[in-house]
């Protein structure tokens, strides 16, 4: 959407355009699901309280998500990341069953479930590299977009993505049966997913295989986060 005034919207329509991204890059960013929403709330207090003084001079999208880069910033734990080491241990602990308290599908628990993890992988990756990296390959931003929310050289932005995609291209192939179902991974909830078929929804990932994509598409196919919703 390209930048637009203040009279061109609505709280609606912000909410529907912004809110289920902002939720998810806050819920990405920051592994405390509570804190990830007091987060994603902030921004949009932030949000409409800045409105009226917006005034197209960049993109609203830019504007938006550089206020939620701020709040996620603020909000998330300091300097804090995963060896991953540490997290292929956490994945190869003895397999998880399907928990017989829980009263609702076992499809959207194991979803539920899967969205953690890819959550959880994204904790080995620096602070800085974990927004670039979600900016651009989550939120599908432009290097000059992300260049502009970080307040960082376009080119260092690319080398930033460059290297969290390297990172996480590995860690996927060797712990991820969504993004690799022919691997050997130790997934804990490997039976529970292929019990399910999630790998059917995964297919146009799979007809893609690029890491680029696959945490945007996996936005589209886990069960929707939109912490602005309840302010309608």
């Amino acid at each position: 959407m390209p930048g637009g005034t203040k009279e061109n919207l609505n709280h609606e329509e912000i909410v529907n355009q912004y809110g289920e991204m902002v939720s998810t890059l806050c819920y990405r960013l920051i592994p405390d699901q509570i804190i990830a929403e007091e987060a994603a709330q902030e921004v949009w207090y932030q949000v409409i309280k800045g409105i009226d003084n917006f005034r197209g001079e960049s993109k609203i999208s830019t504007w938006i998500y550089k206020i939620a880069y701020r709040v996620a910033v603020n909000y998330g734990p300091k300097e804090q990341y995963y060896d991953q080491k540490f997290l292929k241990y956490c994945y190869e602990k003895p397999e998880v069953g399907f928990p017989e308290q829980v009263k609702y599908a076992k499809r959207l628990w194991v979803k539920e479930q899967c969205d953690k993890c890819l959550t959880a992988m994204l904790q080995c990756l620096r602070p800085e590299k974990k927004i670039a990296y979600i900016l651009r390959d989550g939120a599908e931003l432009t290097y000059k977009e992300i260049s502009d929310i970080m307040e960082k050289e376009e080119d260092t932005i690319r080398q930033i993505v460059s290297r969290a995609r390297r990172k996480m291209r590995k860690f996927l192939n060797d712990q991820c049966y969504l993004y690799n179902p022919d691997g050997d991974c130790q997934c804990r909830i490997k039976r529970l997913v292929k019990d399910v078929n999630i790998q059917q929804e995964y297919d146009k990932i799979y007809s893609m295989i690029d890491e680029a994509h696959f945490y945007a598409d996996s936005n589209k196919v886990m069960p929707e986060k939109n912490y602005w919703k309840k302010f309608l």
